[in-house]
């Protein structure tokens, strides 16, 4: 028992030292200042010291990152990321495959062992260790504050998806520079996962300086989200007021291998197993009928993967190598809008709204008329729109229940499944059966905690 413990032990922390894999290209909105990397083979505890050291780590970081959110073409079926994954426990996609463990997550019933989401939850805690290591190795160094910046706000992204999909109750564990033992971590309540996180993007800020305004607005942005999960809405609101509309922060994808192909297209328009959904569950929006340029989608007059299901395509992402926005300025104005609608301020929230309508040549609303709960609900479905299949919609929903007190029986599909069955009542995922070597873990600390 002890020999496995050891050895479980040593592959946790290989796993956590570096998440050095092959690399996908994380950018900003511009990319002239990305670093080329080469793919390491073989990395040792010894190679990872010193600016060469600092490099692999970054790269093994944002690759990680980005086959955890996007997931990638590589892997039997492809590999699914969190994006397309927590799109099935809400409204935006439905499961059209046959994979059963993807299938756990269209019913909202995922269970510890679900193989799919213990392989996303260990890439991104790769993504987290490797970028709080390559952190805390630019600081040593000294003079590489755009890295430090990057890596800093990787930590907290990574933090901010722990928090807002899985339940409370992940362990954060950290690797020593030196290859000694693990440090187990202690499992973190969600409130945790989110002030870590905003603690992240303030040693971003800082990093960044007045200087490197693209590390700066993308921190910005990260901890204004992290307050909104911490119910401080309108502190999220004045955090994101610099930040311009125009501000894009992409995580690129790219056709040079299957692991850099971004997954969410791989998933839907190649395997055809993630089809956009329509009134999902009595309570989900109507993705389809809606005809929005925000969420574009195509009839084919096909069966998805499974040669059963009706299949509706997106076309959000048209390529293998299209990039997925992790972070924009329209987030931000969006931000700025909830806080406006939590101060019952109509003419705000339509101002910010039907300026943002405009970029997409759509009509402007008139909110005038509405109260606090048809204007906080118009909001939340204009987000889903401009947000679509991003990563932000199981968030946004679990927000509505545990900072505004809606019924969770009224914001998820609920009910009774098309395929058979019943949507499960819970809302985020579990933590993998794999923390289970971790002497602190205690499983989901409320199974049913939003």
């Amino acid at each position: 028992m002890s020999t496995l413990l050891k050895n479980n032990n040593r592959i946790w922390r290989q796993l956590v030292i570096a998440g050095i894999t092959a690399i996908v290209v994380f950018g900003t909105y511009s990319c002239d200042d990305m670093v080329n990397v080469t793919d390491p083979d073989i990395v040792t505890p010894e190679s990872l010291v010193g600016q060469q050291g600092l490099e692999t780590l970054r790269a093994g970081s944002l690759g990680d990152l980005a086959v955890a959110m996007s997931g990638s073409a590589a892997g039997h079926g492809a590999t699914a990321g969190l994006i397309t994954m927590s799109a099935l426990m809400t409204d935006e996609y439905i499961y059209t495959g046959t994979f059963p463990t993807r299938r756990e997550a269209d019913t909202r019933n995922v269970q510890s062992t679900n193989g799919t989401m213990g392989g996303i939850y260990e890439n991104m805690h790769r993504a987290r260790a490797a970028a709080e290591r390559a952190a805390e190795q630019a600081a040593e160094i000294g003079g590489l504050t755009s890295i430090e910046s990057e890596m800093q706000n990787v930590a907290g992204y990574s933090y901010i998806m722990f928090a807002e999909t899985f339940c409370p109750g992940v362990p954060f564990s950290k690797a020593p520079a030196d290859g000694g033992d693990l440090q187990f971590g202690e499992p973190l309540t969600t409130e945790q996962m989110f002030t870590r996180a905003a603690d992240w993007f303030d040693e971003a800020l800082n990093s960044a300086g007045s200087a490197n305004t693209q590390m700066a607005n993308l921190a910005r942005i990260g901890k204004a989200r992290a307050l909104l999960g911490l119910g401080q809405i309108s502190e999220a609101a004045n955090t994101v007021q610099s930040v311009p509309t125009d501000f894009v922060y992409n995580i690129e994808h790219s056709d040079n291998s299957r692991r850099q192909e971004n997954g969410i297209y791989i998933m839907s328009t190649v395997r055809q197993q993630w089809s956009i959904a329509e009134g999902k569950g009595g309570n989900g929006l109507m993705f389809r009928s809606a005809n929005d340029p925000r969420a574009p989608w195509e009839d084919n007059d096909e069966k998805g993967q499974d040669d059963i299901t009706k299949y509706y395509n997106q076309l959000k992402y048209t390529s293998s190598s299209a990039p997925v926005v992790l972070a924009s300025g329209i987030e931000a104005r969006l931000i700025e809008a909830e806080a406006a609608v939590q101060a019952t301020d109509n003419q705000t929230v339509e101002d910010i709204h039907n300026t943002l309508r405009a970029l997409e040549g759509l009509p402007a609303d008139d909110l005038s008329g509405m109260d606090q709960d048809e204007l906080r609900a118009y909001h939340f479905k204009e987000r889903a729109f401009w947000l679509f299949s991003t990563g932000h919609r199981q968030g946004d929903l679990r927000r509505l229940v545990r900072v505004y007190d809606k019924n969770a029986a009224d914001v998820f599909p609920w009910g009774t499944y098309f395929k058979g069955g019943q949507y499960e009542p819970v809302l985020s995922f579990p933590v993998p059966q794999s923390e289970e070597n971790n002497p602190n873990f205690q499983g989901c600390l409320d199974e049913q905690d939003t």
